[in-house]
């Protein structure tokens, strides 16, 4: 079972609008788990479950090369991100056989 991790820090003016998204994106993916960091408050780690290579290479894109439109007034990952999306870190991992 793969898994992406996505890692970035949200600026505090943001995190209402940024939390309301998400949860509302996790009812629709029921593969998305989100964290925050304990002792970092506004670092988030998303894990997303069952993903293919194909599938997080499409994530990748959409996230990070097309700056990852959140719709309407929500606002956009770069505006969010601390540093902008170039701190927004994406890893795909595999199982190890």
């Amino acid at each position: 079972m793969s898994k992406v991790f996505v890692e970035y820090a949200i600026k505090p003016d943001f995190r209402d609008s940024y939390l309301i998204y998400m949860q509302e994106w996790q009812r629709r993916e029921g593969r998305l788990e989100l964290l925050q960091g304990t002792d970092q408050p506004g670092l988030f780690v998303e894990v997303w479950n069952e993903v293919t290579y194909e599938e997080y290479t499409a994530m990748k894109e959409e996230r990070v090369n097309r700056g990852g439109q959140a719709g309407g007034d929500q606002g956009t990952w770069e505006e969010w991100i601390e540093g902008g999306l170039r701190k927004l870190h994406m890893w795909h991992f595999s199982p190890i056989v």
